[in-house]
């Protein structure tokens, strides 16, 4: 008998005491009902916080454990894994302001690998940290722009690559999600440039070679040529000298593919100022020039030995002069448009 009643205490401590559902109030003013053991939720329920947000899911000794839904008070809700009360696991975050989060979470924040769209369709994909964008990733802006690489601190910091929607590409170091350093920026064109970037723009020496040939190598200053610098033309032309704004200007040398070479003053990405042009059959003049012609005073030595000085006029002798030939012979008069009048 006594053998009988102790195997029945035996049994009854092994059963599963019964899950039943019941109605939870706690002091802080939550309100929970659900599958209730131990007097606490375990399994399916809901829970009303006084907050106003709301968690509907599984429980395990009365907190959200497993999947479920919880619903913030301002509207956000996030659906997925949980444990031990937190969101742990995959899950998608839905925002009140309409950004989305769908990947792993750790502790109630975005951690390992994860895709974030924010509500003016910017996206990112790749790994996370303690809820900020940390690793390898890739970010898509609205107009299609994509940038994929290093991440630190919430943005592209390091080494990466950039495709844009307009077709231009660049493959090098990033700082802040913006082009800095060195790298290679290839345009849609075909057009490329290579060498050093601040704040998104060439800045400092670099390359920019034309598609269609004629190269650039210098100094570059808010994203065009500003400082010393070579510019090789497609025609064979050459000029080293200063650059402003993209065009020589101050002093340079322009050697033409015929020859001809002229050392001198530019101005807005014109022969213009004092200068000497030597020509390819061994004439010189040095001068005032203007829009690429001698204009006012100069003074010319021939190959052939004569020689003159007086004014120009769009590159012909024009106004008062003295023309010495070879001989010694002196001509002393005014000109108009290259010929001898008096």
């Amino acid at each position: 008998m006594f053998r009988l009643i102790y195997l029945l205490i035996i049994t009854l401590l092994f059963l599963e005491i019964p899950v039943k559902a019941a109605e939870i109030k706690t002091p802080d003013g939550t309100r929970c009902q659900g599958e209730v053991s131990n007097g606490k939720l375990n399994g399916k329920g809901v829970c009303e916080y006084p907050n106003g947000a709301k968690y509907e899911g599984n429980f395990a000794e009365g907190k959200p454990e497993g999947s479920g839904v919880y619903t913030f008070a301002d509207g956000g809700r996030y659906e997925g894994e949980l444990k031990a009360g937190e969101f742990n696991g995959k899950g998608v975050w839905e925002f009140a302001n309409g950004d989305r989060y769908e990947g792993e979470v750790v502790t109630g924040a975005f951690q390992g690998q994860g895709v974030f769209i924010s509500a003016n369709g910017a996206r990112y994909e790749g790994e996370f940290n303690a809820g900020s964008p940390s690793g390898k990733g890739v970010y898509i802006t609205p107009n299609g722009d994509r940038c994929e690489g290093e991440v630190k601190d919430g943005q592209l910091n390091g080494q990466g690559v950039c495709e844009y929607s307009s077709g231009n590409r660049y493959q090098g170091e990033l700082v802040g999600g913006r082009r800095q350093g060195k790298g290679v920026y290839v345009l849609a064109n075909g057009d490329r440039y290579e060498g050093l970037f601040n704040n998104g723009q060439f800045q400092g020496q670099g390359t920019y070679t034309y598609a269609e040939g004629g190269q650039y190598q210098g100094e570059f200053s808010d994203g065009q040529f500003n400082g010393q610098g070579v510019r090789e033309y497609s025609n064979g032309n050459r000029y080293e000298g200063e650059f402003q704004a993209g065009k020589p200007q101050g002093k340079g040398v322009l050697t033409f593919a015929n020859g001809n070479r002229y050392e001198g003053e530019f101005k807005d990405g014109q022969i213009s100022g004092n200068g000497v042009y030597t020509f390819a059959n061994g004439d010189r003049c040095e001068g005032e020039l203007q829009a690429g012609n001698f204009n006012g005073q100069a003074v010319c030595k021939y190959a052939d030995g004569d020689q003159y000085q007086g004014e120009f006029k769009d590159g012909k002798k024009h106004g008062k002069g003295t023309y010495v030939y070879a001989d010694g012979t002196r001509v002393e008069g005014t000109w108009e448009n290259g010929q001898f009048q008096q």
